[in-house]
């Protein structure tokens, strides 16, 4: 069989779980190639290699204004002629947005016909709510959220028209029910708990941390994006530090608004006791080490981060999101959920865990029956051939 994984970029969960998808599909016999909408990030190590084929668009990001719909549009043609050329037997497109341009690009006169499947890794909901309240300025509000409604029907409809869908979790896919997709054929699959890929040495101020006995180290590893509530998570941290002078706090990750919760962290008189650390490739190797690892999003797809945390030993500290969280600590037993965006309750639950001793935990089993690469490869091998063979 001819697939194709159509992906936006190799930064995050979504190009981790396509690239373990396409290693298995490759292995298994089939012919795999692969679309990235931006260059590979060289920081990061998912390369795609398994693909037999690997086209990069080289594209800027969009918007949801007049001129980001123009631009989505020019992708559209040329991915049109991309997937006449590669002429695949059915296309899988990771994300929603992904879904979109995809959707669009059927629409282009002369554009070959393929069954589609979209991928959702995001709660594209929450995130559509996000962007229609980000915007201060009324009138500016009223065109932005005029855009975002247009894009939301584009987004809905080329949902429903997949030929298949595939959900990272049981409540992503419950919330998806209420605004009314319900596919003939459809998976859930949770994203693979894959391992890091190599053993870097740790950050040398972190490390210092981490194994220092007299110090308790909590990890935090997300992009610097409005969407992850940074602010909140430092907020609450400077009060946890009244409490328990010897914790630590180690972010991982980059992103456009590193540099303000820098100085945030200034300004709250914390920045000795945050550390910036990046991106890294083998955030497990922090996790194992530490106290617990926080996740302080306002909404999220499904936060691997916190299975990879269980997988590296350690419980977890998260907000309460939508979708997602709650899900992975019930079938993980084990971690502490606190409200959305309370400095309060995520201070006191930092206080609470700097109390006890780290406790190792083993979820070995459910790691390996729930979260494992060759669990969700076959229920993908599934759902094509039940659209493909229909």
């Amino acid at each position: 069989m001819n697939i194709c994984h159509l992906v936006l970029s190799n930064i995050g969960g979504a190009p981790k779980t396509a690239n373990s998808l396409i290693s298995s599909q490759s292995k298994a016999g089939h012919k795999v190639s692969t679309v990235v909408f931006t260059d590979l990030d060289s920081r990061w190590l998912v390369n795609f290699e398994s693909a037999e084929k690997l086209i990069i668009m080289k594209v800027a990001g969009s918007s949801f204004y007049i001129g980001g719909a123009i631009h989505q549009i020019w992708i559209a043609i040329q991915l049109s002629k991309i997937i006449s050329g590669l002429k695949p037997d059915i296309i899988v497109c990771h994300t929603a947005f992904i879904t979109k341009l995809f959707y669009l690009s059927q629409r282009i006169p002369g554009s070959l016909s393929v069954p589609y499947i979209s991928y959702i890794h995001t709660d594209f909901i929450s995130e559509l709510q996000a962007e229609s309240k980000s915007q201060a300025n009324w009138l500016i509000a009223l065109f932005q959220n005029l855009s975002i409604n247009i894009d939301n029907l584009i987004s809905l409809r080329s949902l429903h028209q997949a030929s298949g869908l595939v959900f990272v979790c049981k409540s992503l896919y419950e919330r998806f029910l209420k605004i009314g997709l319900n596919p003939t054929y459809m998976a859930i699959c949770y994203n693979p708990a894959i391992p890091d890929p190599n053993h870097q040495l740790l950050n040398s101020s972190a490390e210092s941390w981490l194994k220092n006995h007299d110090l308790i180290t909590f990890v935090s590893a997300a992009r610097f994006h409005s969407q992850k509530d940074h602010k909140t998570l430092l907020k609450a941290f400077a009060q946890a530090s009244q409490y328990h002078s010897n914790i630590r706090l180690i972010l991982l990750g980059d992103g456009d608004l590193e540099t303000e919760m820098q100085n945030l962290a200034i300004s709250l008189a914390i920045n000795h006791i945050v550390l910036f650390v990046g991106a890294v490739p083998n955030p497990r190797a922090y996790f194992s080490l530490s106290r617990a690892v926080i996740l302080a999003s306002h909404y999220e797809g499904f936060g691997m981060v916190l299975v990879e945390a269980v997988a590296s030993g350690v419980t977890f500290i998260t907000s309460d999101c939508p979708v997602g969280p709650r899900e992975i600590s019930e079938v993980l037993k084990c971690g502490t959920l606190v409200p959305p965006n309370d400095v309060d309750a995520l201070a006191i639950a930092i206080i609470d865990y700097a109390k006890i001793p780290q406790e190792k935990i083993n979820r070995s089993e459910e790691i390996a029956q729930f979260f494992s690469e060759t669990s969700c490869a076959k229920k993908l091998e599934k759902l094509i051939e039940q659209v493909v063979y229909q």
